[in-house]
């Protein structure tokens, strides 16, 4: 099973889950790895891939909109969509900005959930928070500033 770490945001900023997206993604990025950004929906996948590229001004995040290219294979090592990530998607980290835990999480090695201060975000937390312990995933909660 794969080990789910809570990301939980604790100031309001701005876009802050975004933000703290694309620190994580570049943390992934820096560390060698892959990472798969679900998004909750189309607009919010269009934000936040406008943001990688202002976001830290001495760096470059190397992403891909999902279903922006002819093929289902990534082409970047951080690739960003509003629908599940395809079959042959083979990322190591899932950074999910769902309200839902999703389905395919068992898929990558690492899933990262990220919770604001909004309640009803904290609530859905909660329950993402359940069903992952549920399900037996190893569970990691880290409060977060952005």
């Amino acid at each position: 099973m794969p080990r789910v770490d809570f990301y939980v945001l604790t100031n309001n900023v701005t876009e802050g889950k975004l933000r703290f997206t694309c620190r994580l993604a570049n943390k992934i990025y820096t560390l060698g790895k892959s990472a798969y950004i679900q998004a909750a929906s189309e607009d919010q996948a269009k934000r936040l891939d406008d943001l990688m590229w202002t976001f830290d001004q001495s760096s470059f995040l190397p992403h891909q909109r999902h279903g922006d290219s002819d093929t289902d294979e990534p082409q970047a090592p951080i690739m960003i969509g509003h629908q599940p990530p395809p079959e042959v998607q083979s990322a190591d980290v899932l950074i999910s900005l769902l309200e839902n835990a999703p389905v395919y999480a068992d898929r990558f090695d690492r899933v990262a959930e990220l919770v604001d201060n909004d309640p009803r975000d904290k609530q859905s937390g909660r329950e993402r928070f359940r069903h992952y312990r549920d399900k037996g995933f190893e569970l990691e909660t880290h409060q977060v500033s952005v």
